[in-house]
């Protein structure tokens, strides 16, 4: 809709029902951007969403979860004297499902301001990452990934933006339920999207037994754990098998109470990496992370020193 406002302010009305993610997009045609232009969302005149269309930008979307079912309206005041003309858009969001180790999923936007709400059930304890690839949504923008517990609270948070055409978001699961990814482009275009959850994989190591260990899936991390005496004394060796070593691969060994006492890197020039610890009593893990989406294997090898 073309709004006209070179006289009053701008007001559209339109219903929406209870629970229902809507977004207000508005671009600057012919409006003066000698002052900011102000967006509220009202329903029975009480305010419900608001935003601003700075100086500065060409266009901006006002998300909002609709509370109950019935009529809103959109106000659109230019600060202004010098006014002109809007055009606004009223765009709901598509919505699926993600499987944990499942297949990707492929997420299409086809209308300017529309999101994406994907939704996963997950138990307390568990860790996964969140691969998300651009697709033909275009480069010069970011598209922001969020990912919300059963509480709405964020677990994590990231986009995918100039510096690169994927983004890995690791979290821990806090509590178990069904949890949502939100997809938001912070642009007006439209493209494609593809997403991935990726969960971990578990091995115990001991002193002297070379332990193999499969990235099987993009994201995927893993987690060995090995019991130690107090003040022993230890070599950690990690050998790259069919990883690729285009991208880094971070190995971090952490205490019983989750600290990081070592970390290394294997990457492109490196075959192997071998860090070395002591340790006090109790039960340490060694986490394998592949900062890109590299898949593949490698070998870790626990010497004891004398």
């Amino acid at each position: 809709m073309l709004l006209d406002l070179t006289r009053n302010p701008g007001v559209v009305r339109f219903d929406a029902t209870a629970g229902q993610r809507l977004t207000v997009l508005a671009q600057r045609r012919t409006l003066s951007a000698a002052d900011n232009t102000d967006l509220v969302i009202q329903r029975d005149g009480a305010e419900i969403a608001a935003g601003t269309l700075l100086t500065t930008w060409s266009n901006v979307s006002v998300d909002f979860t609709a509370p109950a079912s019935g009529g809103y309206t959109v106000r659109v005041t230019p600060r202004a004297k010098d006014r002109g003309t809007l055009l606004l858009h009223l765009t709901g969001a598509t919505t699926g499902d993600l499987t944990v180790g499942g297949p990707s999923r492929r997420i299409t936007i086809t209308r300017p301001g529309e999101r994406a709400f994907l939704t996963f059930p997950a138990t307390a304890g568990r860790r996964l990452t969140l691969v998300a690839r651009r697709g033909t949504l275009p480069k010069d923008e970011y598209t922001h990934l969020e990912v919300r517990g059963p509480d709405g609270a964020v677990a994590t948070a990231g986009a995918v933006g100039y510096d690169s055409d994927h983004r890995t978001l690791d979290f821990d699961v806090t509590t178990t339920g069904r949890h949502t990814v939100e997809i938001n482009p912070d642009t007006i275009h439209t493209g494609t999207l593809t997403v991935q959850l990726a969960g971990t994989i578990s091995a115990v190591i001991a002193p002297g037994a070379p332990v193999p260990i499969t990235i099987g899936r993009p994201g995927e991390r893993a987690y060995v754990t090995l019991r130690a005496a107090e003040a022993e004394q230890f070599h950690l060796v990690a050998r790259r098998g069919t990883l690729t070593g285009t991208d880094q691969t971070r190995l971090r060994v952490r205490t019983p109470a989750g600290l990081t006492v070592v970390d290394g890197l294997l990457d492109g020039g490196k075959s192997s990496v071998t860090l070395g610890f002591s340790s006090s009593a109790g039960t340490y893990t060694i986490e394998i992370d592949p900062e890109g989406l590299d898949t593949g294997t490698l070998t870790l090898e626990l010497r004891r020193l004398p």
